[in-house]
């Protein structure tokens, strides 16, 4: 159980690094969650600045790769990514909530949208 990082790039355009890590003998026990803490604690950054983007098992092997973006500031991960990559680091309860809370948001927009 063990984390290498293959490749860490700086992209100063997006205000983020990008880095590829191996995870060794972790196939079949690995979670996103447990990823993203493992890569925050190896890099000594905060957990809510590091955002899943991929894990792949590697073929043959029971090693899993994983790409990772780190952010210097969260807000700009907002706007960058994707809903669904956001919500990926949640807990299945914290998922749920934010998923009912963007429904809500929805359904009133459409329900003003009819009024007007």
């Amino acid at each position: 159980m063990s984390l290498q990082t293959r490749e860490e790039v700086r992209n100063d355009l997006l205000g983020r690094r990008e880095v590829s890590c191996t995870f060794n003998s972790m196939a079949g026990s690995l979670r996103r969650q447990d990823a993203v803490k493992m890569v925050a604690e190896k890099m000594k950054v905060d957990v809510k600045s590091v955002y899943l983007i991929s894990l792949r098992i590697i073929t043959g092997t029971r090693n899993v790769s994983g790409l990772f973006y780190i952010y210097d500031d969260p807000k700009d991960a907002e706007k960058q990514l994707s809903k669904h990559i956001t919500l990926r680091v949640l807990s299945k309860e914290e998922r749920e909530k934010a998923i009912k809370e963007v429904k809500e948001k929805e359904v009133k927009k459409s329900k003003e949208g009819k009024k007007g």
